[in-house]
C-alpha cells in the first residue's frame, strides 16, 4: 500500500528528474534512487544532471495527464526490452537542443514534420509532432554507469495544427513514418549509433475534446542498424460513468455506478464523482477516481473518507483503484487500493 500510495504522491508533485546532455557513454554519479517504496516495474534513477531541452516538455504537457502517461508508460514500454533489475534509468540527455531543431523545425534534412505544402489527410498542415520525449538506459559497474539502451517518445499532434482533428488513419499513417525518420537520424549520431532503443509513438490528448485522451499507439525496439517489426499498441482511457466506459467494460461500469451512488448518498450536499479507468489490450489496469465534497466539519469530511474507502473495498477488489479526495478548499485525503488488498486511507493535514 506504501508503494502505490508514494506512487500517487509523486505524480501530485511531480517535477521529474533531469540529466546531464553529454556525448560520453560512460559517466559518474553517487546520486542514485532506489525501487523501495515503488514496486518492480519501476526502474531504480540515477541523477547525471539537466537536459535544458526539459523546459518544453513541461509547457507543452503539464496541462494535460500527458505529462505523467507519456514518461510512466514508455517505461513500462521500455521493461519489455531492458530489465527493471538489470538497469538504471536517467532522463534522456542524448537529444540536445540542436538535435531537436533538426527532428522538429519544418524543411530540416532530417525533419520529423511535414515539409511546407504537403498535406496529411487531404489537408495542409503547419505540424505533426508536437516533441519529443527520451529515456536512457544505464549498466552500473562501481560508480560508472554505461549507456546500454534509449527509449524516445515520438508525440504526434492529431490536429496537425488545424482546427479539426485528423482521420485516425492518417495520423496512425504518419507516426509510423515517423519511427523510420528518427532512427534514421540517430544513425547519424556517433554517440548513439550503436544503441539499441525503442522508438513509441503517442498521440497527444486533444484539449478541446477532455485533458485524458492521449495514448501510445506503436512502438518500434531498433538495433543493429534496422528498424524493428511495428508494433500496434492498445492503450485507452475512460470516463466513468460515460456511454463508452458502458461498452468498453460493462461488469466494471456497473459495479461504478453503485459506488458512485452510494457515496452521493452518504453525502448531506452535492458529491462530484468522476472515474478513470486505463486500459491495456482490452484490461482495465488502474481506475482513478475524483470525489469533490461540500463539507461543513471535520466529522463529516471524515465519513466522507470513510464511506468512499468502504465502496471501494465493496466493489472494486481486482483493480488497482485510488481517490483523490478534494472539498471546497481544496485537495483531503488519498484513498489507495491494490488489487485484493483493503482499501488505506491517508488524510492530509
Amino acid at each position: 500500500m506504501k508503494k502505490l500510495l508514494i506512487g500517487i504522491l509523486c505524480l501530485l508533485l511531480c517535477t521529474g528528474c533531469t540529466s546531464k546532455s553529454s556525448k560520453k557513454e560512460t559517466k559518474s554519479s553517487q546520486d542514485i534512487s532506489s525501487t523501495d517504496s515503488l514496486d518492480d516495474s519501476f526502474y531504480p534513477i540515477v541523477n547525471l544532471g539537466t537536459n535544458l531541452i526539459r523546459e518544453t516538455f513541461y509547457q507543452d504537457f503539464s496541462s494535460s495527464d500527458d505529462f505523467q502517461t507519456i514518461g510512466r508508460e514508455l517505461q513500462v514500454l521500455s521493461t519489455e526490452y531492458f530489465s527493471t533489475s538489470d538497469y538504471y534509468m536517467s532522463e534522456g540527455l542524448q537529444l540536445v537542443k540542436k538535435d531537436k531543431d533538426e527532428l522538429l523545425l519544418r524543411n530540416k534534412k532530417h525533419s520529423l514534420q511535414p515539409a511546407t505544402g504537403e498535406t496529411v489527410d487531404g489537408k495542409e498542415v503547419s505540424k505533426m509532432v508536437e516533441n519529443i520525449s527520451e529515456q536512457d538506459y544505464y549498466e552500473k559497474s562501481g560508480d560508472k554507469y554505461t549507456l546500454k539502451g534509449m527509449s524516445i517518445a515520438i508525440i504526434l499532434d492529431a490536429t496537425g495544427g488545424t482546427n479539426d482533428v485528423l482521420s485516425d488513419d492518417s495520423v496512425n499513417n504518419y507516426g509510423k513514418e515517423v519511427i523510420s525518420k528518427l532512427y534514421n537520424y540517430l544513425q547519424t549520431k556517433k554517440s548513439v549509433k550503436d544503441i539499441p532503443t525503442l522508438i513509441a509513438v503517442y498521440r497527444k490528448n486533444v484539449k478541446d475534446e477532455n485533458s485524458y485522451n492521449g495514448h501510445y499507439i506503436y512502438s518500434s525496439y531498433c538495433k543493429n542498424g534496422k528498424v524493428g517489426s511495428i508494433k500496434l499498441l492498445d492503450y485507452n482511457t475512460y470516463i466513468f460513468t460515460s456511454d463508452e466506459a458502458n461498452k468498453a467494460d460493462e461488469s466494471l461500469y456497473s459495479q461504478f455506478s453503485v459506488f458512485k451512488n452510494n457515496v452521493k448518498n452518504a453525502s448531506t450536499e452535492a458529491v462530484g464523482v468522476v472515474g478513470y479507468g486505463k486500459y491495456k489490450d482490452g484490461s482495465i489496469q488502474t481506475m482513478k477516481i475524483q470525489v469533490k465534497v461540500s463539507v461543513k466539519s471535520y466529522t463529516e469530511l471524515i465519513y466522507m473518507v470513510e464511506t468512499v474507502a468502504d465502496e471501494m473495498d465493496s466493489h472494486f477488489s481486482g483493480v488497482d483503484t485510488y481517490a483523490i479526495i478534494n472539498d471546497q478548499d481544496g485537495l483531503k485525503a488519498v484513498v489507495i487500493k491494490n488489487a485484493g488488498e483493503d482499501a488505506q486511507s491517508t488524510l492530509l493535514y
